[in-house]
């Protein structure tokens, strides 16, 4: 018997990883599926959108390409004269005359190649006329030069941005981007461009506590997960973390992946937090300000990774959780959502638990299905959350998708050579990510960023900046943070 046990339970173990390793991205059982692919129209659309949908065309709202320049193009000699003999004209290019303001236009995208240029900024000086100098003394003033990452730093703003965004917006290592400046024409060490990343993150460390609070202080939920950070030449990975809604994501590098970072990246918050299984979150249940809920999406991974081995009973389940999911993603607002969980998404979630309680005890212990069947059954609670509690979604996709850049980056260059450079990441992660989610281009927001600090003032976080250029106004109204009872 235990043999047997222990067949099935490594059985299970190899067609779970086969899963994983070998099949699709998305995780659809069959052609007709609930869920749709993408972004459109999921069940996050409410908890997660920021700004209504922008129907305007690509064209008409990219005034870059509005304001393109033109080339005119004149036809030769030799064209005109071609043009003479095919039409068996005896004139050669004399024959014709251009047609003022009349001509044929055309649109094409091209690309520029990168150029680096050295630019000489001369600054001015001014001398105190002597009639208003009552010092007995010259005094001669300087005009202000230009605005920089930190002062006597031979690279520009825009310099130092391109930098860190190719880096940590799309993922190019520093190396890559040392031989790319090489091949046109630019000789710069690989630490140069780390100390301008580093010097970008200083700054935007004025603004990480901010949208930390912006997070915790919104009426949506908060996620929760963590990804693995290697610190290379090191034995132990690390841990990136990741606090996030639709407000932004909140990045910290800790050594360790123990539930007290989760508890210190908490700190202070009252509300919901959305997790996946992992016993490190536990510690946040023993808090009475805090409301746990689990992730439906880690739920139905466990039925659909078992879909082979117990293809009839994992479609029950899987339809069962999909019907779910399609019945949130019907809500158009927060009061129709509301009334959905209290009717018709309460009965199907009902169903679904008896379909557990009967399927509790039907195979062996270390069965698939089995074990699929108590990971529901243990969660339960936090799973059903949602139906008591407006402000949390039914998955933690938030999360995933806010540790998706660190997982392609990770994927590029490895993880980081010191502690010094995983703290860089997580703070550039976190405002690159968060200006993403509100609708800022990250670069524009950054150079606002280093150029308030360059002037001793204090920068908005990217949502305060996005609410104070629409006078105050959220485009989006969500419900006050007090009303997520159902």
């Amino acid at each position: 018997m235990k043999q047997e046990w222990l067949e099935k339970s490594l059985k299970d173990q190899l067609s779970r990883l086969q899963k994983k390793l070998y099949g699709c991205g998305r995780e659809a059982f069959k052609k007709k599926d609930h869920r749709s692919v993408g972004h459109d129209g999921e069940q996050l659309r409410l908890h997660g959108e920021y700004t209504e949908p922008d129907q305007s065309s690509e064209l008409e709202d990219n005034k870059e390409l509005n304001s393109a320049p033109v080339v005119v193009h004149d036809a030769s000699a030799e064209y005109l004269a071609e043009e003479s003999l095919l039409r068996d004209i005896k004139g050669k290019s004399e024959a014709w005359s251009e047609v003022k303001d009349f001509h044929q236009d055309s649109y094409e995208i091209t690309v520029t190649e990168q150029v680096y240029q050295k630019v000489i900024h001369r600054q001015k000086k001014y001398r105190l006329k002597d009639e208003y100098n009552t010092t007995g003394k010259e005094v001669i003033i300087t005009a202000p030069g230009p605005v920089k990452v930190k002062p006597g730093c031979q690279y520009s703003v825009d310099f130092a941005l391109a930098v860190a965004s190719d880096k940590y917006e799309f993922h190019l290592p520093l190396e890559r981007q040392r031989r790319r400046m090489e091949a046109a024409g630019l000789d710069v060490e690989v630490k140069t461009l780390y100390s301008l990343c580093e010097s970008v993150a200083e700054h935007c460390e004025a603004v990480r506590e901010d949208i930390r609070q912006d997070i915790m202080n919104d009426f949506c939920a908060v996620h929760m997960d963590e990804s693995p950070w290697r610190i290379l030449g090191e034995k132990e990975t690390g841990q990136m973390w990741v606090l996030s809604n639709r407000l932004g994501s909140f990045c910290q590098f800790e050594p360790t992946r123990s539930g007290k970072v989760a508890e210190e990246i908490i700190e202070g918050y009252e509300g919901a937090v959305v997790t996946d299984g992992y016993a490190g979150y536990n510690a946040l249940r023993k808090s009475e300000k805090i409301r746990v809920g689990q992730c439906w999406a880690h739920a139905r991974r466990e039925f659909f990774e078992r879909l082979d081995s117990f293809p009839i009973e994992c479609e029950e389940a899987l339809n069962f959780i999909d019907r779910i999911f399609f019945l949130e993603s019907q809500a158009r607002n927060f009061d129709e959502l509301k009334e959905l969980r209290k009717t018709e998404i309460k009965v199907v979630v009902e169903d679904f638990h008896q379909w557990l309680l009967k399927h509790e005890s039907r195979y062996l212990v270390g069965d698939g299905l089995t074990k699929a069947v108590k990971y529901c059954l243990k969660l339960w609670t936090e799973l059903t959350l949602f139906l008591r509690d407006l402000s949390v979604p039914l998955d933690n996709n938030d999360a995933e998708r806010a540790l998706r850049h660190v997982v392609m980056g990770k994927k590029n260059f490895a993880g980081s050579k010191t502690i010094n450079g995983a703290d860089t990441a997580a703070i550039l992660y976190t405002v690159i990510e968060t200006a993403k989610k509100v609708g800022l281009q990250p670069k524009e927001y950054l150079k606002y960023l280093i150029t308030e600090r360059w002037h001793k003032r204090k920068p908005l976080s990217p949502h305060r900046f996005v609410v104070e250029k629409r006078n105050g106004k959220p485009r989006v109204n969500f419900p006050a943070k007090e009303a997520w009872q159902i």
